[in-house]
């Protein structure tokens, strides 16, 4: 499969924070043999401030609403009063049904929704329904509406908005697996792409002779033109994703399947390659895709990893799927990592500041002119009221236990493009080590450190603002700044800024150095099929 598929499916990342949704409640409700909590969205407009704690909340007993809809008819004291009345959505406002119960000496008013999402319950703030109503409303989906009914006749529910943690110890997982997956990817982005400049100055001295010659097609140098035209694309892609998400959701899932096993099956070769297991070859055939006679441990590799991107696929919404989404995601963004090549920083600032502006303006603009007030990225990323979510985040279920993990989704999340934006341009950074024979690899020890530490400032600024955050308005400054103070003091800036730098060949092989811009040289290697590593492997399997 070709590693330029991964290149286009980037156009599908999700760069975001996602926290949990405000103005959400617990409704628990005792049928006596059984007991439910149900999740509720409320107005806090509308009735006293909930309690926190659901021993302190009122214990009201429930009435159902007849007619159902709570629209039309006389509703007497004797039959409401005191009781929190549970009612159907539709015919007449959210105000009309809280005051007729509150006429009728209701306490609070349930209304069960005719579909099975949240909305907010909301009024005519300028005909007075916020000062006249003085009972909580609220709405809970219409699947826990019939659950509710399942509980029995007799009934006591409690309304009550216990207080979240600000800090769970599943962010420092996710922070550990952000960063690994970034040096990781970075560190090999560095390597394959030092020994491809390498290789061609072995070729320039003529000291390396030809063999099997395959054009370069695992590696994709970036240009401007391609960050402009990717950038309007993905800008296009989040509208489609926003307006048809009940489509366009599978078809991402189904990419995201393919991408995730090349990922994986390339992050496993150089392992299983490693191992002195299962070398044997297929034997001479015609069959399509055994002609080339790749080894027994290379086609078992390939069963693997098919298998499990769809045992993923087939299991997403297990309570354990995180774990398999995890692996492949971090597979993934390895492989594109090393796959995605920036040859100089002039390149890299393009995409970075592009980015920034795209992850700027879908998280913190777009609620200020959308119809219902909300981000475009965080709904698209949270995947709104729809059941199922993109795959394109890391995932990790929160450790400490809360009520509210009726309401909100039990996992903190980070979106790929928080680990890819980044990764690109530390693994630039690591070859301009290689290729300069820095000290201590000074450039890409440092971005890596300034990576790890604008990702605590994106979780520091997500606890105290409580709702999404554009990550990258953290991270870009963070790593960006920390390379270029670094250029400046060691005078490299110009070199870093056009990519013309000292090629290194390999300790050993006492050959002089060329000074070309490395996207020059990557472009003559693909130009002439200058063999890379990545061919080397390809030898390997054959």
């Amino acid at each position: 499969m070709s590693n330029h598929f991964l290149c286009l499916f980037l156009i599908f990342l999700t760069i975001l924070q996602c926290y949990g949704q405000q103005n959400l409640g617990i409704l628990f409700a005792d049928g006596g043999e059984n007991s439910h909590e149900f999740c509720v969205s409320f107005n806090p407009k509308w009735g006293p401030i909930w309690k926190t704690d659901l021993k302190k909340a009122t214990k009201l007993p429930l009435a159902w609403a007849d007619p159902p809809l709570l629209c039309n008819g006389v509703f007497t004291k004797d039959k409401y009063l005191d009781k929190a009345v549970a009612a159907v959505r539709g015919n007449c406002s959210f105000y009309e049904k809280g005051m007729k119960v509150q006429d009728a000496g209701g306490k609070s008013v349930i209304i069960i929704n005719t579909e099975d999402h949240l909305v907010m319950p909301s009024g005519n703030e300028s005909a007075g329904d916020y000062e006249n109503l003085a009972i909580p409303v609220m709405v809970m989906t219409k699947g826990d509406g019939k659950t509710l009914k399942d509980l029995g006749k007799h009934i006591v529910v409690q309304m009550y908005q216990p207080e979240e943690k600000l800090l769970d110890g599943n962010i420092f997982v996710l922070w550990i697996l952000a960063v690994g997956t970034v040096v990781v990817g970075a560190y090999w982005t560095g390597i394959a792409n030092s020994n491809i400049v390498s290789r061609h100055i072995l070729r320039q001295h003529g000291t390396e002779q030809d063999g099997n010659q395959e054009e370069e097609q695992s590696s994709l140098v970036v240009t401007p033109v391609m960050i402009v035209i990717f950038v309007v694309l993905i800008c296009g892609l989040l509208l489609l994703l926003f307006f048809f998400y009940s489509v366009l959701v599978y078809v991402v899932i189904v990419l995201f399947v393919f991408a995730s096993c090349n990922g994986l099956f390339e992050c496993l070769t150089p392992v299983v390659l490693w191992l002195p297991l299962g070398s044997c070859k297929v034997p001479p055939n015609r069959l399509p895709v055994f002609k080339n006679e790749p080894q027994i441990r290379i086609i078992l590799l390939a069963i693997f990893c098919v298998a499990f991107a769809v045992w993923w696929g087939i299991e997403r919404n297990a309570s354990y799927a995180w774990i398999l989404q995890d692996i492949l995601g971090i597979a993934f963004c390895i492989s594109l990592l090393k796959n995605i090549r920036l040859p100089n920083l002039k390149v890299c600032m393009i995409l970075l500041i592009l980015l920034l502006i795209y992850d700027i303006f879908f998280v913190f603009i777009t609620p200020l002119f959308s119809a219902s007030g909300k981000s475009v990225m965080v709904e698209v990323a949270t995947g709104g009221n729809h059941k199922e979510q993109l795959p394109m985040v890391l995932k990790i279920p929160k450790i400490a236990k809360s009520p509210s993990s009726v309401c909100l989704r039990p996992y903190s999340l980070l979106g790929f493009g928080d680990i890819l934006v980044p990764g690109l341009f530390i693994g630039f950074c690591h070859s301009f080590d290689i290729m300069q024979n820095t000290p201590k690899k000074i450039y890409f020890v440092a971005t890596s450190i300034a990576y790890g530490v604008g990702l605590i400032l994106t979780f520091i600024a997500l606890f105290i603002m409580k709702k999404g955050q554009p990550a990258l308005l953290y991270l870009v400054p963070c790593i960006l700044i920390t390379g270029i103070v670094i250029a400046l003091v060691r005078k490299e800036f110009r070199k870093l800024w056009t990519g013309k730098m000292v090629s290194r060949i390999p300790t050993g092989m006492g050959l002089p150095t060329l000074s070309e811009s490395e996207d020059e040289i990557l472009d003559r290697t693909h130009d002439k099929s200058i063999d890379s590593p990545d061919n080397e492997t390809q030898r390997l399997i054959k």
